[in-house]
């Protein structure tokens, strides 16, 4: 692992795995993100502006946020469906905003990784090989880093680009209120002087559907408080994202310390935990709660899990909310703390 105080700026070594490259694909975790899509971005114009090779930034999954798909639309962020590419015809490989070994990750058969570059945790049983590896826990954004990069080699940054990873580094901070670091700082200062403003806007509030916020009135309905834990499972949704973003929501709730939400989509369920407080990180108590079960990842008062089910019957799904509430319940000390509606 990388920290911030570390001197040379590692970005030539990053330079030196992709000499002689022509093409490269830039992959990241299952259904992207703000600071996957904004790292992956300022990958992409780091290597061609400097190397000259060709870049395509592919993924897996959906993007369901408004947020996220403004981002897309109000940018340009040109992303490609993995399975609509073939593999064979790129000579390099980067990953962002994750590392192989995680559950929502997925490595191509037969690619050989030449760059990671991240800021989670690494998966438990350890990360693929790869030729680079800047993996900075001590980062709040992935963002951050490549925005380093590319300070370290004096580039001019285009607005569009400073835009996407300036989101970046926005959405997984909270503008700078969580798991920052002086690198954080910088870069964030360093791109609000070149980001597109209106653009920026226009990304931060998008349209809404009505059927956005019916789903937020069955969770509403669906949450309970125990003392400073506010926990809901939305059950079945149509939508993943809808489960971070209730518990970013809910984490405003005066009182209140600890968030854990969930939902199923699909044959997964998901689960977001989110903190104010710094007695204990979410990737802990992720695995403490999750006890074996599907895999997880967070960083600082972030963080989120995935865990596959063979069967995702009503039945099946009430068992695995019952075993995770308890020991959610257990792992901080509300089991004794009678539980409150919200509303």
């Amino acid at each position: 692992m990388t920290t911030t105080l570390e001197k040379p700026s590692r970005v030539h070594e990053l330079l030196e795995a992709f000499e002689g490259r022509r093409r490269v694909l830039v992959l990241s975790h299952n259904n992207p993100d703000p600071d996957s899509m904004g790292g992956g971005f300022g990958l992409r114009f780091l290597l061609e502006k400097r190397l000259g090779v060709s870049t395509t930034f592919a993924y897996r999954g959906d993007i369901f946020r408004a947020e996220n798909l403004e981002m897309v639309r109000a940018l340009g962020i040109g992303l490609v469906r993995l399975e609509d590419i073939d593999v064979a015809r790129f000579d390099g490989f980067a990953m962002v905003d994750t590392q192989p070994g995680f559950g929502h990750t997925f490595v191509p058969p037969g690619v050989r990784l030449d760059a990671v570059v991240d800021h989670h945790i690494p998966p438990a049983k350890g990360a693929g090989p790869s030729v680079f590896r800047d993996v900075r826990t001590d980062v709040g954004a992935t963002c951050s880093i490549v925005t380093g990069y590319l300070m370290d080699l004096g580039l001019d940054i285009p607005p569009r680009v400073a835009t996407a990873l300036l989101y970046g580094i926005r959405t997984d901070t909270a503008d700078l209120s969580r798991n920052t670091s002086p690198l954080d700082e910088r870069a964030y200062l360093h791109l609000m002087q070149r980001a597109d403003r209106k653009a920026l806007a226009s990304i931060a509030q998008p349209s809404l559907p009505a059927n956005y916020f019916k789903v937020f009135r069955k969770a509403l309905n669906a949450t309970r408080i125990h003392g400073k834990l506010a926990v809901c499972s939305l059950g079945t949704t149509e939508n993943p994202e809808i489960v971070a973003e209730y518990a970013d929501l809910l984490l405003r709730l005066e009182g209140t310390e600890w968030v854990v939400t969930g939902g199923l989509y699909k044959d997964t369920y998901y689960v977001s935990v989110r903190a104010k407080t710094y007695g204990r990180d979410a990737w802990s108590l992720l695995r403490e709660v999750l006890d074996g079960e599907g895999s997880y990842g967070g960083h600082g008062t972030v963080g989120g899990a995935s865990i596959p089910l063979e069967d995702d019957s009503p039945r099946t799904l009430r068992r695995l909310e019952r075993r995770l509430y308890q020991r959610l319940l257990d792992a901080l000390g509300e089991g004794q703390t009678p539980a409150k509606r919200l509303i």
